[in-house]
């Protein structure tokens, strides 16, 4: 496991930027997390060139900004907010496809051009062994 980095053991090998690894390892998160925040603007960095690089100061005071603080709230009431039974969504769900279904079938298959589910003429190819 890498040592937690303070700015007090920052010697002069290590500048005072660390890199997306040295960051990754700080925070215990994986790099690619890293990246993520960083392209959303959530963290604090810079950047020379391609590289990015992070100040360790400016990391633990946005990690202060992430505490999440609890506050004990005064006894709420929760309202609990009437639920459809399931007959009742399956009936609009119902009503709505059958209003699809009456309106594709009423520009399709209109009065004059007959009705859909009857075929006149069946009789004649009967007859004759056609079918």
């Amino acid at each position: 496991m890498t040592p937690l980095l303070t700015d007090s053991t920052l010697t002069p090998q290590y500048s005072a930027l660390l890199s997306v690894p040295e960051l990754s390892a700080y925070l215990g998160i994986k790099s690619k997390t890293l990246y993520a925040k960083i392209e959303a603007g959530e963290i604090p960095h810079y950047r020379i060139g391609r590289l990015v690089r992070f100040r360790l100061d400016e990391i633990n005071i946005w990690l202060e900004g992430c505490r999440k603080h609890i506050h004990q709230a005064p006894e709420q009431v929760r309202v609990r907010k009437r639920r459809k039974s399931s007959l009742e969504s399956k009936g609009q769900v119902s009503a709505v496809v059958a209003k699809a279904i009456d309106e594709q079938r009423d520009k399709y298959y209109a009065s004059d051009h007959g009705k859909s589910d009857r075929i006149e003429g069946l009789g004649k190819e009967a007859d004759s062994g056609n079918i």
